[in-house]
């Protein structure tokens, strides 16, 4: 499932609004739930957090790399795979409507749905390095050749949120991991949360050239072995409101999954002890 690493920021409140709006109509139960995690991939999605916790640094900083092996297996810990993916059929549950989980399921056990699947679902899984290196070389050739993909990339990208939502995300992210790490005393900060969004909202316009360019590198790797026909199909399959709104919904319960395991990820800091080189 084509769902961003950073994603609409306020979700917090959009869940809230959501869940409300919605509390009339009837959800899918938690085993049809289960089969469209599946079958469209957003179950790996969600397990794929993992290693971006775990590799760092990102929202934490120094804190991979100054606390070493403790980092990583407490981040192994908190963001557990299984257990992020039974908070996100919980939310499901709560305010997806299942029309919705019907239309996105539908699309996605189509044959070009399937395909798409795999291939997303080895672009999440993929080595960094690995995955960067091959995007740029992809990338290039796709913009010396004036390739149409870049521009049905841009529209990938805006079918699904857009990079301003992105930018918002990313720092709404910030904002929760470091006031529950300066709350836990794990930071060296002393700081108001308007001080704060302040000072974050300055790294705005280079977050976003950021933004851009990762969006385009993911693309660029994970659709490099299909048509162009494929994606552009892909696009208008996107841009339908319907599966719109499937990915305002999914991309609430990502962001919100995110930050609640940064939270608690940055109050357990607390308690490590900065790793010493022998």
């Amino acid at each position: 499932m084509r769902i961003m690493r950073q994603v609409a920021g306020g979700f917090t409140f959009l869940f809230m609004a959501l869940a409300a709006s919605i509390a009339a109509a009837q959800g899918a139960d938690r085993g049809k739930a289960r089969a469209f995690l599946e079958i469209t991939g957003f179950d790996v999605a969600i397990e794929s957090l993992q290693q971006g916790a775990m590799a760092g640094p990102g929202l934490a900083g120094d804190a991979p790399g100054e606390f070493g092996t403790d980092w990583v297996r407490l981040a192994q810990q908190i963001f557990d795979p299984e257990d992020m993916v039974e908070r996100a059929l919980d939310m499901m549950q709560a305010v997806m409507p299942e029309e919705l989980v019907d239309h996105g399921a539908a699309f996605y056990a189509s044959e070009l749905g399937q395909r798409l699947v795999v291939v997303e679902n080895q672009a999440h899984m993929a080595p960094n390095e690995e995955k960067y290196d091959e995007a740029e070389r992809v990338l290039t050739e796709l913009v010396d050749t004036q390739s149409p993909r870049i521009a049905l990339y841009q529209s990938m990208t805006d079918a699904i949120g857009g990079v301003e939502s992105s930018v918002r995300s990313s720092i709404e992210l910030q904002v929760r991991y470091l006031m529950a790490a300066m709350a836990a005393g794990a930071v060296e900060m002393d700081v108001s949360e308007q001080d704060l969004r302040g000072m974050l909202a300055t790294q705005a316009p280079e977050l976003r050239k950021n933004v851009q360019v990762f969006a385009l590198l993911n693309s660029a790797y994970a659709y490099r072995d299909m048509s162009d026909t494929d994606v552009a199909d892909y696009v208008a399959a996107l841009e339908d409101p319907r599966m719109q709104q499937v990915y305002e919904i999914l991309n609430a319960i990502q962001f919100e999954i995110m930050a609640e395991r940064y939270e608690r990820l940055a109050a357990a800091v607390a308690e490590l002890h900065p790793q010493q080189d022998i």
